[in-house]
């Protein structure tokens, strides 16, 4: 949105949903097909899966899962899709007003933050009411203020360019180990088994994740060569980052399809993750990939944008439709072909 108005001083709506779509829709009716014929062959009834997948198309996923979670459980995951969408949907226009209002501009940043604060209260109110903690979790309006911190970061990104603040520059490679550390304990010590309690609603999703996340994503765009970097820029790294929108798609299906053979969750796992990752592959190779080069070949290069900002920090090329590149164990299996 920001590279839309410094290219044309306007969001270019048409063309982001365009985008949206390439990306997210065609391996989503992929793994529905093949849903609806593994419930049609092996695990009948047929009429509630067609349910659950009309439920997942229209993008409702989210607040279905608050009031029936048993209707849709066996692709209960698409909830994270349907919020992705909904933000996809109203974001955009909200974005186009507040930048027509503020500019890009520290106020602009001051007004996302403004709307995270908001929908922060409204989640605090939703808790002292009592509420599920499905409807804390999963609904869209009870989980957009990650969202909006995520916006509000990419704004302070263009505003805040490489090298304005050398000392600034120079603290985030010192990150690089603290954050690592920091994600390895969250994620296999600290956090329990059952879920998260109610602090995690109040401020823990905020204060444990989001502004971690934050730190990581400027360190990683706003520095270079640390042990991050390393790990992220490792073939096997980025090649499950190139498939990992496959991977969510596809393991939870393949998860339960197994759990009806009564296997152990340890068996679940070791069976169904490869599995995932598979059809994931499969999905990039044969789908997914084609449709990004479609999506990278609607996206020309601009030699200079339309109105000048400083850069974000990535280091971004646009893409023709010859370099989309096919994930590393595909580019093996080609050439071992040829």
């Amino acid at each position: 949105l920001l590279r839309d108005v410094d290219r044309h001083g306007a969001i270019a709506f048409r063309k982001f949903y365009a985008r949206r779509f390439a990306r997210i829709v065609p391996p989503l009716l992929l793994m529905l097909a093949a849903y609806l014929l593994f419930t049609w062959l092996l695990r009948p009834p047929f009429l509630p899966a067609l349910g659950r997948t009309a439920i997942a198309l229209t993008y409702i996923s989210n607040y279905w899962y608050v009031f029936d979670p048993k209707t849709i459980e066996d692709i209960g995951h698409t909830w994270t899709l349907s919020t992705e969408e909904q933000f996809y949907l109203l974001w955009p226009l909200t974005f186009a007003l507040l930048v027509k209002r503020f500019g890009v501009t520290w106020r602009l940043v001051g007004a996302i933050c403004a709307i995270a604060a908001a929908i922060w209260a409204w989640r605090v109110s939703l808790l002292l009411d009592g509420a599920d903690w499905r409807r804390l979790y999963t609904a869209f309006d009870t989980r957009a203020d990650a969202l909006m911190a995520g916006c509000a970061m990419a704004v302070v990104l263009r505003l805040v360019p490489p090298g304005a603040y050398p000392a600034l520059d120079r603290l985030w490679p010192k990150l690089a180990w603290p954050l690592l550390i920091y994600w390895v304990a969250i994620t296999f010590l600290f956090w329990p088994a059952y879920g998260p309690n109610l602090n995690y609603y109040y401020f823990g999703s905020m204060v444990c994740g989001v502004l971690p996340g934050m730190l990581a994503l400027t360190m990683l765009a706003r520095s270079h060569g640390t042990i991050c970097h390393r790990i992220f820029e490792r073939q096997e790294a980025v090649f499950l980052g190139r498939i990992f929108y496959g991977v969510y798609l596809w393991h939870l299906p393949i998860l339960n399809f197994l759990n009806d053979y009564g296997l152990s969750w340890q068996l679940r796992l070791l069976i169904g993750l490869p599995l995932s990752i598979v059809a994931a592959t499969l999905s990039y190779a044969l789908l997914e990939r084609h449709f990004l080069r479609r999506r990278a070949v609607a996206q020309p290069a601009v030699a200079q944008p339309a109105v000048s900002g400083p850069d974000l920090g990535f280091t971004s090329r646009p893409r023709t439709g010859r370099d989309v590149p096919l994930p590393l164990p595909v580019r093996r299996l080609s050439t071992s072909r040829s």
